[in-house]
């Protein structure tokens, strides 16, 4: 996974990912879509053959890094949620 940074202020971070699917950032800007912090999260894509996606995120006071971190850090529990709820639901395969 690479990033570069097109934007880093106060308030507004956008970069591009390239080299990574992206499933985890959807999630990533899912959950900063609903804080209240949070004026505009966006994750666009140029075209849906490559492997390369911008990801933009604007607050309204706060930091946008430590929102983003924030909202990162959220995506990460509940992937590490769903993995225990599945390896407690299903059979064991032995």
């Amino acid at each position: 996974m690479d990033f570069e940074f097109i934007k880093k202020e106060k308030n507004e971070i956008e970069f591009v990912v390239t080299k990574e699917d992206s499933s985890f950032f959807d999630l990533v800007i899912n959950i900063a879509s609903q804080k209240r912090e949070v004026e505009f999260a966006s994750l666009k894509r140029e075209d849906n053959l490559e492997d390369k996606f911008y990801v933009y995120l604007k607050t309204k006071d706060t930091p946008a890094k430590d929102t983003l971190l924030t909202c990162i850090n959220e995506a990460e529990e509940n992937l590490k949620n769903i993995i225990s709820n599945l390896e407690k639901t299903l059979p064991n395969s032995k």
